[in-house]
């Protein structure tokens, strides 16, 4: 699911998120971890991160934990690649991003 997250606003739309209003654009995934592991999670995560929260804070990679093993196996992964930008925090409020913004990529590709 697309939405926002990080800010102290309640209800962020797209409009406010690109204002300033300290939410970040972001995905969140519900995964069954008999599945896939969360470690492979971050693995796939930081092949395409840059670790980089400079220039708009909407844009910033980042990843939001909601328990303490996966704070430790973040933090130990970013420590390892390197990755000293990168911000890990504790789960804020979530909220979905409009309609029109999920899946936003399949209607860019067409």
């Amino acid at each position: 699911m697309v939405g926002y997250t990080g800010g102290t606003t309640a209800s962020p739309t797209y409009k406010t998120v690109c204002a300033g209003d300290g939410h970040t654009e972001a995905i969140l995934i519900e995964f069954d971890p008999a599945e896939v592991s969360y470690k492979k999670l971050l693995n796939i995560f930081f092949r395409g991160c840059n670790a980089s929260s400079k220039g708009k804070n909407q844009y910033k990679n980042a990843i939001w934990y909601y328990s303490e093993d996966h704070r430790a196996q973040a933090v130990e992964r970013a420590a390892k690649l390197r990755k000293n930008d990168l911000q890990i925090m504790e789960a804020k409020p979530w909220w979905n991003a409009e309609d029109r913004h999920q899946k936003y990529y399949e209607s860019r590709a067409r």
